[in-house]
Formats: C-alpha cells, sequence, structure tokens
C-alpha cells in the first residue's frame, strides 16, 4: 500500500521502497488555547486599578470593550473631586453656590463681582469703577473718525495659527473696519497651517522666550528675535481665506541695527528695489512702506548675514479700523513673558498703541495627576505684574484656560485641574483687571461630540479637545462679548451689565 503527498505539502520518507507520508501536526488547539489566555490576560489587566505603579512606571486604566460599547455612553465622573486640589480662596465664586455667598460682604470697587452663574456669560470687569475696557470701547467708536485700535493677544498653542483668533479677526474688522491680518512673525513653525497669511522664510537663526540659549537678545513683542545668516528672506502674501486679509496698504518692519544693514524687497510687480536698514540712538526702529488703495498683497525682502541686524516681526495692516495681533507662543505658561524687557516693550507701544492686552495660557500646565496649582499661580500673579510694566496704563483682560480632555478611568473627559486653575485666574483678574471664562457653560466631563470619541486617524494623534474646528467656531462665539450684538455700545454695556 502506498501514500502519496506532494513534497510541498508535506515532508516525504522511503522505507523498502515504500513511500510513507508524514502529515504535520495540528496546532489549532494550542492557538484556542493561546487566544483564551491573552483574553483572561487583558481582562485582569482591565481590573487594575487606575495610577497604580511598577517602579518608576504608572499604569493607565485599560478597557478592552472601548470601542464597541455604545456611543453617547457618558463617562463617569473623575474620583478625584476638584476640591481635593490644594487651591483656595477667601472670597472665590467660582466653586461653591452663590446662595451660600453674602455678596454684599465681598467689595471689589464699589460694585460686587459678577456670581458664578454668568460664567461664560460676561466680561468681568473688576476694576475700580468697571470701566477699565472704556479705552477699547472708546477707541471702537472713534474707529469712523479715522483712529486705528489695537489688541495684543497673548497665549500658547491653543491660538496658535490663528485657528481661534483668525475668525474672531475677521468678524471684528467686517463690523468696524480695517484690514491685513496685523502683526506677523519673520518665522513660524506653524506658518503651514495658517490661513490668514501666506508665509515663506529660511536661513534665520530664531531666539525667543521658550528656547534655551546661552546668551538671547532683547526680545519683540511676542516674545522672539530673528537674526539673519548669509541669503536669508522672507515673504509675506494676502491669503483669501478670510474676508479681510487679502491686501494691506502699509507694511511696517520692525528691526534694531547697530551699522547701516543693506537689503533688497519686492512687491507684486516682482521690481527688486534696494534699500538700507539704519540704526537709531534709542533702539528699536521702524522700516515703512505705504500705498493706495487696494494695496500689496505680496512682499519678499532678502537680506544679507549680518550679525548686528535683529528683526522683531511685521505688521500688514490697511487704514483706520481693528487689529488684532496674535502673540501665541507654543509651550508657553506664560512665566517665559517675564523675559520681555518692560523698557523695550514700552517703545513697541510707542508706535503700535495698544488698547487692549489680552493673556490666555494655563493650558500647558493641566494635567490628570496636577494636586498643587500654588505654584502657578504665584507664576502667574508674577506675569501679570510684569505685563503692567511692559504696558503701563493699558487695560489686561485674562481669558481663562480653555477645556482640555483626558483619561478618567477609560473615557475621555475634562481634565481633573481645569476647574480649579479656571478658578484661581479668575480670582487673580480680580486684582483690578478683566476676567472671561473661556469653558462651557453646560458642565464638565461632557464629550459627545462624535469626533472626540472617534478613533484618530493613521498616522494622528488625539491631541486635547477642543479640536480646530471648536476652537474655530470659538472665534464667532467670544465675538458678541466685544460686540455686544449691537456695535461698541452695547459691548460696553455687556461689561457691566447682564441681558
Amino acid at each position: 500500500m502506498q501514500g502519496f503527498a506532494p513534497s510541498s505539502i508535506c515532508p516525504q520518507k522511503k522505507a523498502a521502497g515504500i513511500t510513507f507520508a508524514l502529515h504535520m501536526k495540528n496546532h489549532l488547539d494550542q492557538s484556542f488555547g493561546f487566544s483564551i489566555l491573552l483574553l483572561l490576560m487583558l481582562i485582569g489587566l482591565s481590573l487594575v486599578p487606575e495610577g497604580t505603579t511598577l517602579g518608576d512606571f504608572s499604569l493607565r486604566k485599560m478597557d478592552i470593550l472601548a470601542d464597541v460599547r455604545a456611543n453617547g455612553q457618558k463617562p463617569e465622573e473623575p474620583a478625584v473631586s476638584i476640591d481635593s486640589l490644594i487651591y483656595s480662596q477667601e472670597d472665590s465664586l467660582a466653586l461653591v453656590s452663590t446662595d451660600s455667598l453674602n455678596q454684599d460682604s465681598i467689595v471689589i470697587g464699589p460694585f460686587p463681582p459678577k456670581d458664578s452663574s454668568f460664567f461664560g456669560e460676561i466680561i468681568e470687569d473688576y476694576s475700580f469703577d468697571q470701566t477699565s475696557l472704556n479705552r477699547l470701547f472708546g477707541g471702537i467708536d472713534s474707529i469712523k473718525y479715522g483712529r486705528t485700535v489695537r489688541i495684543a493677544w497673548y497665549g500658547d498653542s491653543f491660538v496658535e495659527g490663528d485657528i481661534l483668533l483668525g475668525d474672531l479677526r475677521d468678524t471684528l474688522q467686517t463690523l468696524w473696519g480695517g484690514g491685513g491680518v496685523g502683526f506677523v512673525p519673520i518665522t513660524s513653525e506653524v506658518a503651514q497651517f495658517k490661513r490668514s497669511v501666506k508665509h515663506q522664510f529660511k536661513n534665520w537663526n530664531t531666539f525667543s522666550i521658550v528656547k534655551k540659549t546661552e546668551k538671547k537678545p532683547a526680545l519683540g513683542l511676542n516674545g522672539f528675535a530673528y537674526q539673519p545668516k548669509q541669503d536669508a528672506s522672507f515673504t509675506f502674501e494676502g491669503e483669501k481665506y478670510f474676508r479681510n486679509t487679502k491686501s494691506w496698504t502699509e507694511f511696517k518692519l520692525f528691526f534694531t541695527a547697530k551699522n547701516p544693514s543693506a537689503f533688497e524687497w519686492q512687491m507684486q510687480d516682482r521690481v527688486a528695489k534696494a534699500d538700507q536698514l539704519r540704526p537709531k540712538k534709542t533702539g528699536l526702529n521702524l522700516w515703512k512702506w505705504e500705498g493706495n488703495f487696494p494695496g500689496c498683497s505680496y512682499i519678499n525682502m532678502k537680506f544679507a548675514v549680518d550679525s548686528g541686524l535683529l528683526l522683531y516681526g511685521a505688521t500688514l495692516e490697511s487704514g483706520p479700523g481693528i487689529y488684532l495681533d496674535n502673540f501665541s507662543v507654543r509651550g508657553n505658561s506664560g512665566g517665559p513673558l517675564k523675559q520681555l524687557d518692560p523698557g523695550f516693550m514700552r517703545q513697541f507701544d510707542a508706535v503700535q498703541q495698544y488698547d487692549l492686552v489680552v493673556l490666555q495660557v494655563g493650558l500647558n500646565a493641566v494635567t490628570n495627576s496636577l494636586n498643587n496649582i500654588r505654584w502657578y499661580q504665584a507664576e502667574l500673579e508674577r506675569t501679570f505684574k510684569h505685563l503692567r510694566a511692559c504696558f503701563p496704563n493699558k487695560p489686561i483682560l485674562i481669558v481663562s484656560v480653555g477645556d482640555r480632555g483626558g483619561k478618567i478611568g477609560t473615557e475621555l473627559a475634562t481634565m481633573v485641574s481645569v476647574p480649579a486653575i479656571v478658578a484661581m485666574q479668575r480670582d487673580l483678574a480680580a486684582a483690578r483687571i478683566s476676567f472671561f471664562r473661556f469653558i462651557p457653560r453646560h458642565g464638565w466631563h461632557q464629550y459627545d461630540d462624535p469626533i472626540c470619541h472617534a478613533a484618530p486617524a493613521p498616522g494622528q494623534y488625539r491631541l486635547h479637545p477642543p479640536h480646530a474646528r471648536w476652537r474655530q467656531g470659538g472665534g464667532y462665539n467670544v465675538c458678541p462679548y466685544f460686540s455686544g450684538g449691537a456695535g461698541p455700545l452695547g459691548a460696553t454695556q455687556q461689561i457691566i451689565e447682564v441681558k
């Protein structure tokens, strides 16, 4: 009797002229057993409590059924209450009911502060007579007479690339006039996705408040300074995504120079022209171009290497109106702003004449493991005092940290330190400045947006909500607090009253 099997399927063995087929062993039972063992191991790991440590490693909570759970299931409340964070304030209304407080006993100026039920509804003015923003709205009223209003917005990555501020700027300019993006840096790590201006650059040394270098020059308004290398250049081109950023009629370049520095520039006619940047005894100097309507939509500048030349950014503007200058710095928690020299900042402000300074930071300090925010409170308090020295007699508006999501157990929810940091920022604003809570009123731990729960696309990482689409809408949502829905007068009224 002869057995036969192709050699490609199983090996053969010959004995006494007879070929026997050696059949391979079936391991399906072992594979099934291994799968059961792996399943039991994953179930066991999902029962390990959140925060369990193995040496220097902290384990995250696992949930092997997260991808098959029904959509819309609300995440559980965090095990750690925000009250357990080491932060307290005697007169805070952020975490307690206003019914339990005698508001007449809390005096900030001649008026009592707004209670927490109005969070996200008004800009809270804590100045003595609640008129700190009169300069801003008085300026807006005077735009029709040829005045220019400027807002300096210091922030972190939450506002980088004009994701939020581009929509706010465009809406305000549509209401009150003005054209152009305003301040632009010489180099930018977000130039590729910025929709308010097309920006290209090459061959620059960049210094910043968050970049560690042995020696830094004096830094500019946005916390940066730029030194040209050989054949350095930059290009700005109008962008049509927004209604008011297609062109500009005025270009200003901020710089300091030790010696006359030659450069070449050209507008959209592409005709190259030569000029010099000349030194000035007082330090900061300007190179300026002005044109007639409809203005220019392209400018390119080229520089030779010059160790004595430092650029600090430029502005693209078109006549009277309102301009919102975005001074975002990725990784800026607020403290690095103390590196700005107050005397140098006052030189910039003498040119720009800002009517409002906005500070929105804190996202980089938010974590689920944060249990003490007193250090951050002290850091921001020093930053606020420093900004007052940089912009004396100018109103300051503190915009709270935005929402940030993280894993609470196995679900995505607001990080537990966010409410406490918002309350702390509001308490600091009570020292005669203004405050706006940039957070939804519907409460914490509510992430029902499918985008938040959807798995990230290949090659992408899930970042903190709100995502870019939410921040884009946020620009339009913030606008009514500056316009009141009825122009400048309505905006002023909304500061001190509740609709």
